[in-house]
């Protein structure tokens, strides 16, 4: 299974193709960064699980691993909100992104790893 670079059939305002992932994030907005769940991605845009509500139109940062993604909430649907990114992202991302839904149980493992590893290095919460 490989990424698609291209736009798929328009059904609404989606054009590219999404990636299901349910993997934690973060919001880093103007005066507070708040915890999110990436449902899914594409190379425009994601769909996030919130516990805060944001306003739609806002500008804040999607933080994931080492991405920093500048993005516009577009919409807002209880705990739910829809980003568009600033800029498209690239496609070794996305690729990273497919990897991370092809390989689900080696990728919590390695978070879990890594979250340990910082914490005995007193680094993080």
């Amino acid at each position: 299974m490989g990424i698609q670079s291209h736009p798929r059939p328009s059904q609404g305002h989606r054009h590219f193709n999404r990636l299901q992932l349910g993997v934690p994030a973060t919001l880093v907005l103007t005066h507070e960064s708040r915890k999110c769940l990436i449902d899914d991605i594409s190379s425009t845009g994601a769909r996030l699980r919130i516990d805060h509500p944001l306003a739609e139109r806002q500008s804040l940062i999607l933080s994931f691993h080492e991405l920093k993604l500048f993005s516009t909430v577009m919409w807002v649907r209880g705990r739910e909100c829809g980003l568009r990114f600033d800029q498209a992202l690239e496609l070794e991302d996305m690729q990273g992104m497919l990897w991370i839904k092809e390989n689900r149980a080696l990728y919590d493992r390695i978070c879990q790893t890594g979250h340990a590893m910082d914490w005995t290095d007193g680094i993080g919460d």
